[in-house]
């Protein structure tokens, strides 16, 4: 079994929906885990998963604009 790596993410502006560990050189591409569950996405680093959250809220709320003002009445 081998090391873990620790992650070092990086973004590049030409692709800001990807991010690329530079040790291990693995690619994540947000939107493919916009339809993934809590528990699916557990299995994720924390900076993937964080992000994936950002977008899933801002997707959310670009969706239903008026829903926290539906919800405080």
């Amino acid at each position: 079994m081998g090391r873990r790596c620790h992650h070092e993410f990086e973004k590049k502006p030409d692709y800001p929906e990807d991010i690329i560990c530079q040790k291990c050189q693995t690619i994540w591409r947000i939107p493919d885990y916009l339809e993934w569950s809590a528990r699916d996405l557990m299995t994720l680093p924390q900076e993937i998963r964080s992000e994936v959250l950002r977008w899933q809220a801002e997707k959310f709320a670009k969706e239903n604009p008026d829903y926290y003002k539906e919800a405080l009445k």
